[in-house]
């Protein structure tokens, strides 16, 4: 039989490298871009949560203070309807009482922690529960990519 002999000269040594070197400079560039927008991505996903925890403080520091409102009605009335027009009175503006719910909301920035809070009965303990704890995220239209 007839051999063939594949001979590579240095030509072909150099071009094999070129292509080798340039392949690892590809991938070395797309690592430190996938990198590059992690970091980005999670930058953003921790000043959100940042954002979340802060409204969240808030919402926990007013439902305090409603409690404190709550201790000190209840220890004026017993009766159910005098304690909540006592409560009614002593609630700070940006919070509203329907019936027996207290509602107000906490915002920062587009974002908004709307609360609300059932009393129970005067000489209950707990004062008072949590029935709604709603975040909700205020985005302008021109923001948006379709």
């Amino acid at each position: 039989m007839n051999k063939r002999k594949i001979a590579l000269g240095p030509g072909a040594a150099s071009l094999i490298l070129i292509v080798v070197v340039l392949s690892l400079c590809m991938l070395a560039m797309l690592a430190q871009i996938g990198s590059r927008n992690d970091y980005s991505l999670a930058s953003r996903s921790a000043e959100m949560i940042t954002r979340v925890y802060e409204l969240s403080e808030k919402s926990e520091r007013r439902f305090a203070a409603l409690d404190a409102i709550l201790a000190e009605c209840q220890k004026e009335t017993q009766d159910k309807e005098a304690y909540l027009q006592k409560v009614a009175e002593a609630l700070p503006e940006d919070m509203e009482l329907d019936e027996d719910i207290v509602s107000w909301s906490e915002p920062l920035d587009n974002r908004t922690m709307n609360c609300e809070v059932k009393l129970l009965d005067p000489g209950e303990f707990p004062r008072a529960k949590w029935i709604t704890y709603k975040l909700k995220v205020d985005e302008p239209e021109e923001d948006w990519e379709w």
